[in-house]
């Protein structure tokens, strides 16, 4: 398994080249001071699955922030050539009108490239532009096994989806540095990182080999499309256990 061979590449084949380059970029992890205002996210985007390929058969789940008692709800625009199953999870608040998650699960039964958009807006708005845009490319590849398999790919979003220019989003990813294993930057495209660190999960004191949350804060100037990508990976071998790259939309 190759470094290069990530085949989930965020919203254009440009960006696809920049990440398969592999520039890694430095940085310095601390625990993040989450009081800290200027670190306030708009959106929190949570990778719980990430790996180095998709294939033919591999699943890829994205949860997004719904209401439809707003009259609100995602509406797939463009997934061609993509499998695609939806589900609702409501908030466990028995609040009327809590909202909660919709859940799209997509796969491909062919290797290409594909895009999948969805837009959050209300059905009879026809006119109107939607809240919010999701774009994400998916490249599959053919692995010669075409088996159905569950989610490899798994990203959970909280918050404002579109966020303003100059407001945060934080980034997280599950990791273990005891392993040998760090997660590191492949991607910013034009993005601003405003800090970021590691934090172990709760533990017995003398416990070893706990692992914990890898965390970003990002922002970005302008309004645009950006992609944020990391890979996870040993100093001293040239492989990479895992991979993932998101697109984020900053807004006026």
């Amino acid at each position: 398994m190759k470094k290069n061979s990530i085949l989930f590449i965020g919203l254009a084949l440009a960006v696809l080249a920049v990440f398969l380059a592999g520039t890694v970029v430095a940085a310095t992890y601390e625990t993040p001071n989450e009081n800290s205002t200027v670190l306030n996210p708009d959106l929190t985007v949570s990778v719980e699955k990430a790996v180095a390929e998709i294939a033919i058969g591999d699943q890829v789940k994205f949860i997004m922030p719904s209401n439809p008692a707003t009259g609100y709800t995602w509406v797939v625009t463009n997934a061609e050539g993509l499998n695609v199953t939806e589900d609702f999870l409501a908030s466990d608040s028995e609040l009327i009108g809590a909202g909660g998650k919709q859940v799209f699960i997509l796969s491909a039964d062919k290797a290409g490239i594909y895009t999948f958009t969805a837009e959050y807006k209300r059905s009879w708005e026809t006119e109107t532009a939607p809240a919010a845009t999701f774009t994400q490319i998916i490249v599959v590849r053919d692995d010669g096994q075409n088996t159905v398999k569950e989610p490899v790919f798994v990203v959970s979003f909280d918050g404002t989806m579109n966020p303003q220019v100059n407001h945060v989003v934080k980034i997280t990813v599950p990791g273990n540095p005891t392993t040998g294993y760090e997660w590191h930057v492949t991607a910013v495209d034009g993005l601003t990182i405003l800090k970021s660190g590691y934090i172990p999960d709760e533990h017995k004191e003398g416990m070893t080999g706990v692992g914990g949350t890898y965390v970003w804060y990002v922002t970005a100037d302008n309004a645009g499309t950006y992609t944020f990508g990391a890979e996870y990976t040993r100093s001293w071998e040239t492989d990479a256990a895992g991979q993932f790259a998101i697109s984020l939309i900053f807004t006026e």
